[in-house]
Parts: structure tokens; C-alpha cells; sequence
């Protein structure tokens, strides 16, 4: 009775969770769809996957890749979001490894301050930091976009949460083994730390990645277009391709899939050892 009563629980656990798993999935699945849809044959306000099956067509990508610039944004957003993740890793880590292992004047305090920074909302600050752009003639170079992204404070809230776990016994030895600071860091810290550098790293990414107000905010010219301000721009005045918005979104949405595909269980295990940590 007791099996009967687990299989029954078991059951009724996967079949909610296939249902949201299916909900979840299905706007992917519609959105590559779509992608190989004339526009005549796309209607809006239906969903029917089997009455154009026969009308599949790449008409679609051929447009987007010939007619848009959008290996440029591709490679104009890759090139933004790793600068940003990389300096993020290094950034937070070293103010999350000091807030969480040194002690000095201000520590609650500078701990407190990125606590209650993350509270305020990112578009508060947008109009400050585009003046300081504009001071610092910026405006319209990958920098604009870079700069402000250098350092976030969940990144140093995460890290330094996690590296409170970090046993200060292993610190200590390496210090008396005669490790400077920055070799502790970088050879003792880091590798204990992984699973909430990689967690942190795939967050930054796909994060940046898909950044539309700011890089809109800053960025004029069309060889600079991030991915998603490059395909925001391919709706028309009047009329829009939702076959061809789909193939953009979906071009888009590719490497953010392949992230959660290959670093879901390095997501997974960074934010469950962080939670019982500190």
C-alpha cells in the first residue's frame, strides 16, 4: 500500500511536471515553426502545426542573412557579452572574495550597500549613466555597452555568499606556505569556487545576450546593432514579416539554448551548493 501510495505521488509529480515542461516548450517549438512559414500562410490568432505542413520553406533564412546584417549583430553580441562575463568573473569574484574573507572598516556596510542596490530598478539609473556616456563621448561604441555591465551587484552578492563556505584553514595554510593574495585567490579560491563562477558566467551571458534597452539607448549605427536591437529593427512602419521575425528570434534564441543544454547541471549545482553555503 505504501509503494502504491509513492508510485501514485511519483505520478501525479511528473505528469505536472510534463505539462508545465510541454507549456514551456511549446512557444519554441511554434516560434521554429513559424520560422519556415511563408507570411501568407502564417495566421495570426490560430495555431494549427499540420495545415501548411507541406508549405515549409527557407525562404525566410535566405531573407534574413542576405537582406539584414544579422551575422554582424550576431558577432557584435558575442564578442559584448563575453568581455562582459569574463570581466564579471574576475570583478565579483574578487569583491565577493573580499567582502566574504577580509575584514576591514565598512564591510556590512559596502555588503549592505550592494544589497539594497540591487533593489532599485536597472531603468532608474539609465538616464545618469547615458549623460555620463555622452560626457565621456562614448556614445555609439561597444564600449557604451561594456562599461556600465563591468560589475553587477547580484554577482558580488552571489559570490560572496558562496565563498563564506570556503574554509579559512585552506586560506591560512597558503598564506603560511607563502601565497600571495592574489595566488590564493586565483589558486585556492577560484577552483573551490567553480560551481558559482560557472553559475554566475552563464547567467552574465545570457543575461547581456538578450540586453535590449540599454544597447538601443547607446548604439546608432547599424554595424554596431546588437542581435536583439538589429532584429527589433526588421519590423516594418506599417506591416510586419512574422515569418521573418521568427527566423531572427529564432537564429537568436539558439545559443541561450544550447547554454541551458550543455551548463544546466553546473546551473543546477551552483545554485543549490550556494543556497547552503554562508
Amino acid at each position: 500500500m505504501i509503494y502504491m501510495r509513492l508510485d501514485l505521488k511519483n505520478i501525479l509529480i511528473y505528469s505536472v511536471l510534463s505539462i508545465w515542461a510541454a507549456f514551456t516548450l511549446f512557444p519554441i517549438a511554434y516560434m521554429l515553426y513559424s520560422s519556415f512559414l511563408s507570411p501568407e500562410d502564417i495566421k495570426i490568432g490560430s495555431i494549427s502545426f499540420f495545415s501548411n505542413i507541406t508549405k515549409l520553406t527557407t525562404v525566410n533564412y535566405s531573407e534574413l542573412f542576405a537582406g539584414s546584417m544579422i551575422s554582424r549583430w550576431f558577432v557584435n553580441s558575442l564578442f559584448i557579452c563575453l568581455v562582459i562575463t569574463f570581466a564579471q568573473l574576475i570583478i565579483n569574484g574578487m569583491a565577493g572574495y573580499a567582502l566574504a574573507k577580509k575584514k576591514f572598516v565598512l564591510n556590512d556596510v559596502m555588503f549592505w550597500s550592494f544589497v539594497a542596490v540591487m533593489m532599485v530598478p536597472s531603468q532608474i539609473i539609465c538616464i545618469p549613466i547615458f549623460i555620463m556616456i555622452c560626457d565621456l563621448k562614448l556614445v555609439d561604441t561597444f564600449l557604451a555597452v561594456i562599461l556600465p555591465s563591468l560589475v553587477s551587484p547580484f554577482g558580488v552578492f552571489m559570490m560572496r555568499q558562496y565563498m563564506q563556505g570556503v574554509p579559512d584553514e585552506v586560506l591560512d595554510s597558503a598564506r603560511i606556505d607563502g601565497c600571495s593574495e592574489l595566488g590564493t585567490f586565483f589558486r585556492i579560491v577560484v577552483p573551490m569556487s567553480l560551481p558559482a563562477f560557472s553559475t554566475l558566467g552563464i547567467f552574465v551571458f545570457i543575461s547581456n545576450w538578450n540586453a535590449f534597452l540599454w544597447p538601443l539607448l547607446v548604439l546608432f549605427s547599424e554595424e554596431k546593432y546588437t542581435l536583439a536591437v538589429g532584429l527589433a529593427t526588421l519590423q516594418g512602419q506599417h506591416t510586419i514579416d512574422y515569418g521573418l521575425l521568427m527566423a531572427g528570434a529564432f537564429v537568436s534564441a539558439v545559443p541561450i539554448i544550447m547554454i541551458f543544454a550543455f551548463f544546466s547541471k553546473y546551473i543546477i549545482k551552483g545554485a543549490t551548493e550556494g543556497a547552503v553555503k554562508g
